[in-house]
């Protein structure tokens, strides 16, 4: 799709092949140096701004740009510092450490970590006059990446995380794993810890929640480089968890090229650790990235096979691919069979009302979120009236911890009553969604809120639409 904009632009000669594209996930190259091949990536993915789509350039003003006028006593500036000579490393006992040959110029009972963990960026930011310092490694810094995290700690009330960030305890450099029941308990401690990230991202969204899920994987990374056989192994399986839930938060927080870059490294992670429901679920979510792009045959194509295997795979994520693979029908047009993906997948619904994942991954695909999926399939092929019952009786039944989920279906809802011409409670409703959204975080639901706000201009005359320009118009998302 890249190269067909390049070639409606008339330059064919700055066409992207899958080794630039792979390069681009994996940060190798941050940005397009050609202003052309970035116009065609935004052209073909939707978005407005290279921020949207993860670029960074360091020569150039963005960050100038993220913070915008009316913050004019807020600076950042950013100093890359040593902070250490010793190198960051996992201490093992000898009967979990990789045999001595392998580690050369290390303490024996101890594993050098890469040199990239070893430089550290130094963070300053000015608060009003205040000046709060933080220290990143640089691989954490560009895994979170610098629109994310100043959409998540650099605005408004949120500022105080940023404070509470710079006072958390950091990794010192060492996790000492002393026996395989120690071992357990880490893994147990950091499974516990995933389950309150998926609560904090249902109940708060991603800007609660990234930070902290980064924050587990640079342990998982320290152990996963130390360990081996089926100690890393048992290591790698939570990556490959945690890898997608790092994309999930990246892709709720409009960061494009970050999400796929993670669904990568979880597929990956997943293939080593022989995890055929990860691969599964990992896959689902390439369907879902897919959504973007609006390519039906692609959604169709990667839900179909995420449910291969589908014997082994637990009844929630089953609702959950059946229910992507239904919308992957819509958008073909396809009625029939997209209404009987969706009859089927309430045969394995979840029941949970907790918002913790308790039932594994898909565990918000209740009767309630089927049905809203059901509303946004119908609007795909041209229904919005049906649409529009739908997604009210699911709202009325959507357990209350999936508040981005419901500012989702908001958002969907608003678009469908101004299909239907329901100017006023269009309006309504995606300001509602709106408040929700930007506490969160969701860039994905704002972008979507945006959209819809262009065709609300020619009624700004109507109080709730003008209540909703003016809000899009002066606050920062």
């Amino acid at each position: 799709m890249v190269n067909r904009e390049l070639a409606a632009m008339n330059v064919e000669h700055q066409e992207v092949d899958g080794n630039y594209v792979g390069k681009l996930e994996q940060g190798k190259i941050r940005c397009p140096r050609e202003e052309t091949r970035r116009e065609a990536f935004r052209r073909a993915l939707q978005v407005s701004s290279d921020e949207d789509l993860g670029f960074f350039s360091y020569r150039s003003s963005a960050i100038d740009r993220a913070l915008g006028d009316g913050y004019p006593e807020r600076s950042l500036t950013l100093t890359a510092t040593q902070q250490s000579d010793a190198p960051r490393q996992v201490q093992l006992p000898a009967h979990l450490a990789v045999p001595h040959r392998t580690r050369a110029q290390t303490h024996p009972s101890s594993l050098q970590m890469p040199a990239a963990a070893r430089d550290v960026m130094t963070l300053s930011v000015r608060f009003d006059g205040r000046e709060v310092i933080m220290s990143l490694t640089r691989r954490d810094l560009l895994q979170l990446g610098i629109g994310t995290f100043l959409e998540a700690f650099a605005f408004g009330p949120h500022s105080n995380m940023l404070r509470e960030a710079a006072e958390r305890p950091t990794l010192d450099g060492r996790v000492t794993v002393t026996s395989p029941a120690h071992l357990d308990e880490i893994l147990d401690h950091l499974n516990e810890q995933w389950h309150a990230q998926v609560k904090t991202d249902n109940l708060l969204g991603p800007r609660f929640a990234l930070a902290s899920v980064l924050s587990q994987i640079t342990v998982i990374d320290a152990l996963r480089n130390a360990l081996r056989n089926e100690h890393r192994l048992a290591v790698v399986r939570l990556g490959a968890q945690y890898a997608e839930s790092a994309a999930w938060l990246y892709e709720d927080s409009g960061n494009l090229a970050q999400a796929r870059f993670w669904t990568g490294r979880a597929l990956e992670w997943a293939y080593e650790a022989d995890d055929k429901r990860m691969l599964a679920w990992t896959t689902f979510r390439r369907s879902q990235q897919a959504d973007a792009t609006g390519n039906a045959a692609e959604v169709i194509g990667l839900a179909h096979a995420a449910r291969r295997d589908e014997e082994s795979l637990a009844k929630p994520m089953r609702a959950a691919i059946r229910v992507q693979e239904a919308y992957g029908h819509a958008l073909d047009g396809n009625e029939r069979d997209s209404q009987q993906l969706v009859d089927e997948a309430h045969e394995w619904a979840a029941s949970d009302t907790v918002g913790d994942a308790r039932s594994g991954h898909g565990s918000y695909c209740t009767s309630a979120y089927i049905e809203i999926q059901r509303a946004r399939c119908w609007f795909a092929t041209g229904k919005a009236k049906k649409a529009i019952s739908l997604y009210e009786r699911g709202l009325r039944t959507l357990p209350p911890v999936y508040q981005r989920n419901r500012a989702a279906a908001q958002s969907w809802l608003a678009t469908a009553y101004l299909t239907d011409g329901q100017v006023e409670q269009a309006a309504s409703t995606a300001h509602a969604a709106l408040q929700v959204a930007r506490s969160t975080g969701s860039r994905r639901i704002v972008q979507e809120i945006e959209r819809l706000s262009a065709g609300l201009i020619s009624h700004r005359r109507i109080p709730s639409v003008a209540a909703l320009l003016d809000d899009l118009g002066q606050k920062r998302d």
